[in-house]
């Protein structure tokens, strides 16, 4: 009789061990799904809040409540991107530029712009003289308070016609931003319009004053060699 009683005992235990085994599997599934459908919830709603913006220098990620809105820095990001590579090119990369602006312009603005070019012979300069421009913000200021968005943008562009600069030609305008859709050619979901040049005189730096000063003698020097070389006599000081 003891015989038969012992077996029976260990088939209880085991019983209840693998019992154990599988409420433990249980709830350790159970942890695992909860942790793992809170990880994709926290994820979406992170990524769903999460802006990129596309600029000339690259692309920059800034926190927004909705993809409806619209920051200051992705406003301030697109003038930039508008205003380097629409006004600072040279033959090679011209139409690469003009490319990647007018899309962030409404079609009246970029045509006027684009109109200049033409008449000033931009593009046909740049290749007679191996010519460039380039351009620096000074500042953009925007007003977002209420719709539709202004601002204004403060820059200088420079041309260089060799290694020689020339003096820098200030550069400012007044527009308005209109939302529009994100696009792959506009990722910043917003359309420069009444675009219009304003005044702006800014005073000369020290450092510009000295280069060109320095140019300008450069320049002298090599005339008086030139007319040297070539007999002619040059003007006593």
């Amino acid at each position: 009789m003891e015989t038969s009683v012992a077996p029976v005992k260990d088939l209880n235990k085991a019983f209840s061990t693998m019992q154990l085994v599988a409420l433990a599997s249980a709830v350790l599934s159970t942890v695992v799904v909860v942790a793992a459908g809170f990880l994709v919830w926290y994820a979406f709603n992170v990524s769903g809040q999460r802006v990129y913006v596309v600029g000339n220098q690259g692309s920059f990620s800034a926190l927004g409540t909705s993809a409806e809105e619209h920051t200051a820095f992705e406003a301030r990001n697109l003038v930039r991107t508008f205003m380097t590579t629409m006004f600072s090119h040279d033959q090679y990369s011209f139409k690469q530029h003009l490319d990647l602006a007018l899309p962030l312009i409404d079609d009246a603005g970029g045509r006027r712009i684009y109109e200049g070019f033409k008449k000033s012979d931009v593009f046909a300069n740049y290749v007679r003289y191996g010519a460039r421009a380039t351009l620096s913000v000074d500042s953009v200021a925007l007003h977002l308070e209420r719709r539709p968005y202004t601002g204004t943008v403060y820059t200088r562009q420079r041309i260089f016609i060799g290694d020689q600069q020339s003096k820098s030609l200030p550069l400012a305008a007044r527009f308005t931003l209109i939302e529009t859709n994100r696009s792959e050619a506009n990722p910043f979901g917003l359309l420069l319009s009444n675009f219009d040049y304003i005044p702006y005189n800014p005073p000369i730096s020290e450092e510009e004053r000295k280069l060109l000063a320095q140019q300008a003698a450069e320049r002298t020097a090599q005339q008086a060699e030139a007319a040297r070389q070539n007999g002619i006599a040059t003007p006593a000081q």
